[in-house]
């Protein structure tokens, strides 16, 4: 090596924690490497300059180049203003070791006096590694600690997520923003893409901002959203610490969960040949594991589908199930086209409250557009910024604008609740008597593609448990989506229709509780379409099992004028 010339690769790195906390620029440290090499009269060949990468890891595109050019013999000596520039790793400082003493390459420190060539200079930078790596989980530990403090306090650093603004280190709920939160949760839990949202947001020029499908898919993977933060989730090889309750939510719980299956279900499906109805939903009833699917072909190149279960070896032929839960689908079916095209202005919305709300907002934006216009004829802001605030103004307005005449024409719906749950209930009573006669006499079920099957499986169906005895199938279990759920547990609570039930196999149409007066006038409603017998008992009774009849039944609570009067209900016969 004396007799050599010595040819250098200069390895000046920083990361942005470095950059910002000690000053070591890249420009500062090339300086100082230049001016060794001059001082001892070293011929540079490259310099390998690593912007805001860490040490934590060889894993550098400059480092690799520079280990690379040494492999080929370019250059002999490594320089770095100090050791730790080049790794913090005891494990990576091994590995380096033993390349530079196969490919006769020395380092040298501009900070510090080591040398590899020899044992005890390569234990003098085995302890600087070792003392760098102890200050690195030091660091790692304290800001940790100061994360958990600040977090726990509401504290967030950054800039606000969507939906959020941010006061004093708080995050607060932005009326505006939060909506088009709302919205996107709203839309994927219904079914739409994340690609379909995109390009609805951009067609729609929503906050005048241009949506891709990353923002779409990070906001619906975003804790922040349901009141809560996760740390580190973005970390390989790191524990992933969520933070509770440490905002306002946004979305409820039950709707984040539902979005997080179905974003998995979705990934799980993307790249699939063939379209599965029943993927992701169907589950073995022995070890509980979801069924995956599988397919082969006949000699004359008939396609089958199955689904199978790793765990236990079953296998489900695809047409088989789906004959087997034929009635189950025509109900689900019908009962969903009734709720999604009479019923949607009363789901999960107080609609006075939304009006209200959403005529503040708009008082809101009507002061900042005046506030904006009297800026700028003061000649306190440009003429761009000007426009550009008021276009986004301007935007805002149109969307809520648009998002009232959808409440009140939602509110006008109120007003013939009566007219809509009278429907209902003669749509219920049909599906009591001829088992979703609508669906089944248009055959709409088999009128569908296999992607419109799916579609309408994984929005309403959660999971199917099935088992198998030799070849039947046997169905379990049908668990339906929570939301949908919520959704009929509302509409009924808000006495928007009554609810089909059996019991003792009996078929039987439960009511929400009404006056005597409302008893009487439903009962004039009904007679104009069946035949109506009816009777007022007290509820001690009521026994189901002395009442036995090939008619429907339908159970009405009396609403009490006091708590001293005693329950009773108004049984009503009805015969087609």
């Amino acid at each position: 090596m004396k007799n050599e010339k010595i040819v250098v690769g200069l390895y000046p790195r920083v990361s942005t924690e470095d950059q910002s906390r000690f000053g070591h620029s890249l420009d500062e440290q090339e300086d100082k490497l230049r001016k060794l090499c001059d001082f001892k009269d070293y011929e540079i060949y490259k310099v390998y300059r690593e912007e805001g990468v860490s040490a934590k890891n060889t894993n550098r595109p400059k480092f690799q180049e520079m280990i690379q050019d040494m492999k080929d013999g370019k250059i002999n000596k490594i320089i770095v203003y100090k050791l730790d520039r080049l790794t913090r790793s005891i494990k990576d400082l091994e590995t380096i070791c033993s390349l530079l003493e196969e490919y006769h390459c020395s380092l040298e420190s501009v900070a510090e006096e080591i040398n590899t060539e020899t044992a005890n200079g390569k234990f003098f930078i085995r302890m600087l590694t070792i003392l760098a790596q102890l200050e690195i989980e030091r660091t790692s530990e304290r800001t940790k600690f100061g994360l958990t403090g600040a977090v726990k306090k509401g504290h967030f650093s950054g800039k606000a997520p969507l939906g959020y603004r941010k006061v004093n280190k708080e995050l607060i709920i932005d009326n505006l923003e939060s909506e088009i939160v709302k919205r996107i949760f709203d839309l994927y839990v219904k079914g739409n893409s994340v690609c379909s949202i995109v390009k609805t947001f951009n067609e729609e020029k929503v906050l005048n901002k241009n949506w891709r499908t990353t923002t779409i898919d990070n906001m619906l993977s975003n804790y922040i959203y349901v009141g809560s933060y996760q740390h580190k989730k973005r970390v390989k090889d790191e524990e992933t610490i969520l933070f509770e309750d440490v905002c306002p939510a946004i979305i409820d719980k039950k709707t984040f969960e539902i979005v997080q299956k179905q974003k998995e279900k979705n990934q799980k499906n993307y790249k699939r040949k063939y379209t599965y109805i029943f993927m992701q939903s169907v589950v073995c009833s022995h070890c509980h594991k979801i069924m995956g699917g599988t397919s082969c072909s006949s000699k004359s190149k008939r396609k089958y589908i199955y689904y199978q279960c790793n765990n236990c070896g079953m296998t489900i032929s695809e047409n088989k199930l789906e004959d087997k839960i034929m009635v189950f689908l025509n109900n689900m079916l019908d009962y969903f086209l009734l709720i999604d095209n009479t019923f949607k202005p009363f789901l999960n919305q107080d609609i006075d409250k939304e009006i209200k709300k959403y005529n503040n907002m708009l008082k809101e934006l009507n002061t900042q557009e005046q506030r904006i216009k009297t800026a700028f004829v003061k000649g306190n802001i440009e003429l761009k910024m000007f426009q550009d605030e008021l276009d986004s103004i301007i935007t805002q307005k149109q969307d809520i604008e648009l998002k009232l005449k959808d409440l009140q024409f939602s509110n006008q719906n109120l007003d013939h609740r009566d007219d809509i749950r009278l429907v209902s209930t003669l749509k219920e009573i049909e599906k009591l008597k001829y088992k979703s006669y609508h669906v089944r006499k248009n055959g709409l079920w088999n009128k569908l593609t296999k992607e419109q099957k799916y579609d309408l499986i994984s929005k309403y169906i959660d999971t199917i448990e099935v088992s198998k005895v030799k070849e039947e199938i046997i169905i379990k279990n049908i668990n339906i989506n929570n939301k949908e759920l919520e959704n009929f547990g509302y509409l009924f609570r808000n006495d928007c229709f009554d609810m089909g039930i059996n019991i003792d196999k009996q078929d039987l149409i439960l009511s929400n509780e009404k006056t005597k007066e409302q008893i009487n006038e439903y009962i004039k409603s009904l007679s104009e379409f069946y035949k109506i017998s009816s009777t007022t008992i007290d509820k001690r009774l009521l026994s189901l099992e002395k009442i036995k009849s090939d008619n429907i039944l339908q159970i009405i609570p009396n609403k009490r004028k006091n708590k001293l009067e005693n329950e009773k209900y108004t049984l009503l016969q009805i015969s087609g």
